[in-house]
């Protein structure tokens, strides 16, 4: 029956009609590309700005080094900077610039009006929303809560002191753990307790990471971003264990803040205050409380809180075992105001310390935090541009000038920042003292080209918390750990920049720091 129907003449003709469309449809559509990529290149009001033109007429360009070559667009930047100039084009809709000088314009943090583009929020189906959770990260309340930091840096130094002769183990892993217990109990009121079990798994470092593995292929084929919620969570798991388990926190974490809604208010519970315990106590709108929108902020929270701060400690963990002049100089600081390691002092203490504030901020400097592009959109001005540029083979500099149409994006990379020779001389080596004056006091003036937290009003809101984990961890570690520390089969390409998945990441196959601790 079924061959008789292929033969009908019915039939046929509706093969044939569907076959016209398909043919019609691909023409029409194959025009409208040449249309678009002609218009681009033309008329687009980014048309006059230097760049390939595979970039200005497509996001196939783009395409090609972020996803086929595994997000290396960062270092085909730098080559068209040197071939094009201080500003240049790098998708149709999209300018990149590599004068710090022009840093503070982009990332305003004034009156003028900076937004983020939707190419790149479009990565991420979990958004943030700044204005519900960011008071919850100021300086003044990281401060009341300071004290679930101090204890959580203990507990990692006593489980790293406790793992003498069980061999090597990957510092990532650890530090993740402390991280990640950290911002739990910050945000729920309650920890993962990852630092009470016997190793270092599970944690959260994988899944995490796993999700970065995604950003880029989100980027450019959105549709894939919220594909995603309709697979079965044992397919994904299949697929890939880190990806399952991220998705896993998406069922769990739901559970975890209706516990924390339930115990609010009661007496029973946790006592201590939370990100979701106030959010929930607060004045909020109700559509703001649902439980649907409190977890996307808690996973969103979780991201940022887990590995950032653990990315930084192996970044300062390895240089300074891997410098121990530097190490001892750190270590006499830390002693002249600690007395005993147990007791660590207060975070706004800790902070005077110079060489201390030095190192942290030179760990901060090659972890480079968001790797990626950090484009930013001012509605409601043009952006005015005015430097110079020394083309290949020119001896004199070329004055340049451009202006930034209103509505369109501009970003900087913090890796081409942070690696900038005219600002960090010697830019890929370990330096404390670059941010400190020969007088010994911090640099100031150096510190505004610091982008590991982003800048202006889109600066992280984790910010403050990140900045007291890691003078309070560094110092524990430096004065109860790091004695007893050793590298294991690490060197510098385990922890230098090679691509970028949001956050910087060493070379395809590493293994990562891997640390063991000895008598």
């Amino acid at each position: 029956m079924a061959l008789f129907h292929l033969l009908d003449p019915a039939g046929l003709a509706w093969q044939d009609a569907l076959l016209s469309l398909a043919f019609y449809l691909a023409i029409f559509l194959s025009l409208r590309s040449i249309f678009l990529a002609v218009y681009r290149v033309t008329l687009h009001p980014l048309a006059k700005f230097p760049g390939p033109k595979l970039a200005a007429a497509s996001y196939l360009y783009e395409f090609w080094f972020d996803v086929v070559c595994w997000g290396r667009y960062t270092w085909k930047i730098i080559d068209l900077h040197a071939e094009y100039g201080p500003i240049i084009r790098i998708n149709p809709n999209e300018l990149h610039c590599a004068d710090p000088g022009f840093v503070d314009v982009i990332y305003s943090s004034g009156r003028s009006k900076r937004d983020k583009s939707k190419h790149y929020v479009s990565a991420f189906p979990i958004k943030l929303r700044r204005s519900a959770v960011s008071r919850h990260f100021t300086r003044p309340q990281v401060q009341k809560l300071e004290s679930l930091v101090h204890r959580g840096a203990q507990k990692l130094c006593d489980k790293l002191l406790a793992y003498r002769g069980r061999g090597p183990f990957e510092g990532a892993a650890a530090f993740s753990c402390f991280t990640t217990d950290t911002i739990s109990e910050y945000c729920f009121g309650s920890g993962t307790m990852f630092l009470d079990q016997d190793g270092w798994e599970p944690n959260y470092k994988d899944p995490i990471n796993m999700f970065f593995h995604t950003v880029h292929i989100f980027r450019h084929l959105r549709w894939t971003a919220y594909l995603v919620d309709f697979v079965p969570l044992s397919v994904v798991t299949s697929l890939s264990r880190g990806l399952g388990s991220f998705m896993h926190a998406q069922v769990t974490l739901p559970e975890w803040i209706q516990h924390t809604i339930d115990t609010s208010g009661t007496g029973h519970g946790q006592e201590q205050p939370s990100v979701i315990r106030e959010m929930w106590e607060s004045k909020l709108p109700a559509e703001e409380k649902e439980i649907g929108r409190l977890t996307a902020e808690a996973i969103s929270i979780m991201i940022g809180g887990t590995e950032t701060t653990a990315t930084v400690l192996c970044v300062v963990t390895f240089h300074l075992l891997s410098k121990p002049a530097l190490l001892e100089r750190l270590r006499v600081e830390l002693s002249s105001i600690v007395t005993d390691p147990l007791h660590i002092p207060r975070w706004s203490e800790l902070e005077k310390l110079p060489f201390l504030s030095a190192t942290i901020l030179e760990g901060l400097r090659l972890m480079y935090g968001s790797s990626q592009r950090l484009p930013r959109i001012a509605p409601d001005e043009d952006l005015m541009y005015t430097g110079s540029w020394s083309p290949k083979g020119s001896q004199r500099p070329t004055e340049v000038a451009h202006t930034i149409p209103r509505g369109y994006a501009i970003g900087m990379s913090s890796f081409i920042m942070h690696s900038d020779e005219s600002i960090f001389p010697n830019a890929f080596d370990f330096v404390p003292e670059r941010w400190l004056h020969d007088s010994g006091e911090r640099n100031k003036e150096l510190e505004r080209y610091l982008l590991s937290f982003a800048k202006g009003s889109r600066q992280c809101v984790g910010m403050q918390l990140a900045y007291c984990e890691l003078y309070v961890t560094i110092t524990a570690l430096v004065l109860r750990v790091m004695p007893h520390l050793e590298l294991y089969q690490t060197d510098i390409s385990d922890i230098a920049y090679d691509h970028d998945e949001i956050k910087a990441n060493a070379k395809r196959g590493s293994k990562g720091l891997r640390l063991v601790v000895v008598e």
